[in-house]
């Protein structure tokens, strides 16, 4: 579990430096481009997912990690995945997220 933990936080820093993630609610509702994955925290509440899912791109909750800690960044608890082989990397791990669409 640590491992894929690991790995998972290796791709959301690849994703952050290679420009590939939008950060937050906001950015992603009013966002025109593509998004590959979105995914949310573990404590992500229902008002903040369920605009999120009418948009029909692929949404995935962490089970049990929280998003923040992840990324090590403050009061995260929605990001987008705008790279298609990130994206495909980050949902390998498929244990450590629940689908929700």
């Amino acid at each position: 579990m640590q491992e894929q933990t690991n790995k998972l936080k290796t791709y959301l820093g690849f994703s952050i430096k290679s420009n590939s993630i939008l950060f937050g609610y906001d950015n992603i509702t009013k966002s025109r481009k593509k998004l590959d994955l979105i995914i949310f925290c573990s404590t992500a509440q229902e008002k903040t997912i369920k605009p999120i899912l009418k948009l029909n791109f692929k949404c995935v909750k962490l089970k049990e990690l929280k998003l923040s800690e992840l990324l090590e960044r403050e009061n995260v608890k929605v990001v987008a995945i705008k790279n298609y082989n990130l994206a495909k990397a980050i949902l390998a791990y498929n244990d450590l997220f629940e689908e929700l669409n």
